[in-house]
């Protein structure tokens, strides 16, 4: 059980269920990353605009962050954090059923929306949980889910898109499917608000 390791001894359980989602998250855009610009350039554009599909997210998430912050202090971290990841699985989704190149940079810039409003309510989420001398290994718990999910992705992406080139996109959907539902079962609202 993940939460028996040495590694998350003594942290709170929330702790390892945020590195759970961190690993779902990370695996799935590890999966997707490599068919992004191949996918883009399927639309006969340029490799200047293939780029810009990434960077579109990117740019959204950068003008969403402080947004993100309000939001998750309004509705709850819980809240945000699986709003945002519903969010970029079926932005996701629609963006591997894209018919042109316009669809997809909307789509994706979309997805860069939830994955402020996941990413800042999980980070606000870990410190909240976690007292000031566990906080260091918290962390290193959640960005330790992240970094083993973006190892293993890009391997299994590259035979994905092998298969086919819109596949990677429905199977970063389901992964992100699978860590909204980690996040609304097993981060207990009536826990976290004890913790306010």
């Amino acid at each position: 059980m993940v939460q028996r390791s040495p590694w998350l001894r003594d942290l709170p359980p929330e702790v390892a269920v945020l590195s759970a989602i961190a690993f779902c998250v990370s695996i799935g855009f590890g999966i997707l990353a490599p068919s992004i610009p191949v996918f883009a350039r399927s639309f006969g554009v340029t490799a200047l605009e293939a780029s810009a599909v990434i960077s579109g997210m990117a740019l959204a998430r950068l003008i969403m962050s402080p947004f993100s912050g309000m939001l998750g202090n309004r509705f709850g971290e819980r809240m945000i954090l699986t709003t945002g990841l519903f969010l970029v699985a079926l932005t996701s989704l629609a963006a591997g059923m894209s018919q042109s190149y316009w669809q997809l940079l909307f789509w994706r810039g979309i997805t860069g929306v939830g994955s402020s409003m996941f990413t800042v309510s999980a980070l606000a989420l870990l410190l909240r949980v976690s007292k000031p001398d566990q906080r260091g290994r918290a962390a290193s718990a959640f960005q330790g889910g992240f970094l083993l999910g973006g190892v293993a992705g890009p391997a299994f992406g590259g035979i994905i898109v092998a298969w086919s080139i819109r596949a990677p996109f429905f199977v970063y959907a389901a992964s992100l499917l699978a860590a909204a539902i980690v996040s609304w079962v097993f981060l207990s609202k009536a826990k976290l608000q004890e913790l306010e």
